[in-house]
């Protein structure tokens, strides 16, 4: 009787405790403005969009290199390097653990630059020290095996992000930085293009 009570009360805190996707979109909301134009870039199954979209408003295109769509929202696929949007065609493009995926993430964030006339929201991991940088990418890079999702090629503390983005050259902000479980650290800034 008592494994039954304790696999009862397992699934009674599994089924309470919010998913990924709504830790994100809590954190992500406040620094989406309503009613604005969205990309997301490397949308996955858009569900973080489809929560952000009925969280806040804000009209959202999917953009992705394969069709994983699980929302209802609209989904364009690309060839991961030619972003296929006019100049300017959006307020905001957003990037979620998009960038560290990406061997050289520098071309992929000019577009996103170019496309979004606002700036681009970046979530990514903050990731320290010298045991958990190899182990977050081990633990990233898992993700190939069971989705295709490229690999885990780099990761970067919040400084190393923020210095990144300066020699690119854009403007970076940091927003806020929240907890996903005990382990990922993760941090959202705000990139813009440089004043001319």
């Amino acid at each position: 009787m008592s494994k039954l009570l304790n696999l009862a009360i397992t699934h009674v805190i599994i089924a309470l405790m919010p998913s990924r996707e709504e830790i994100i979109v809590e954190h992500v909301k406040a620094f989406l403005p309503a009613k604005q134009h969205v990309v997301e870039i490397g949308a996955g199954n858009g569900l973080v969009a489809q929560m952000l979209h009925d969280a806040t408003g804000a009209e959202f295109t999917l953009l992705d290199v394969v069709d994983y769509n699980r929302s209802k929202l609209p989904m364009r696929v690309y060839d991961g390097k030619n972003v296929p949007f006019e100049d300017d065609a959006f307020d905001l493009a957003l990037l979620i653990f998009v960038l560290h995926h990406n061997p050289d993430p520098r071309p992929l964030m000019r577009e996103a630059l170019r496309i979004a006339r606002r700036g681009v929201l970046v979530v990514e991991n903050d990731t320290r020290g010298f045991f958990k940088k190899p182990f977050t990418r081990l633990v990233d890079s898992l993700e190939f095996v069971r989705r295709g999702v490229p690999p885990n090629y780099f990761v970067k503390s919040t400084d190393e992000w923020l210095e990144f983005f300066r020699v690119l050259p854009a403007r970076a902000t940091e927003l806020h930085r929240f907890e996903i479980g005990w382990y990922w650290k993760n941090v959202i800034l705000k990139i813009e293009k440089p004043k001319s």
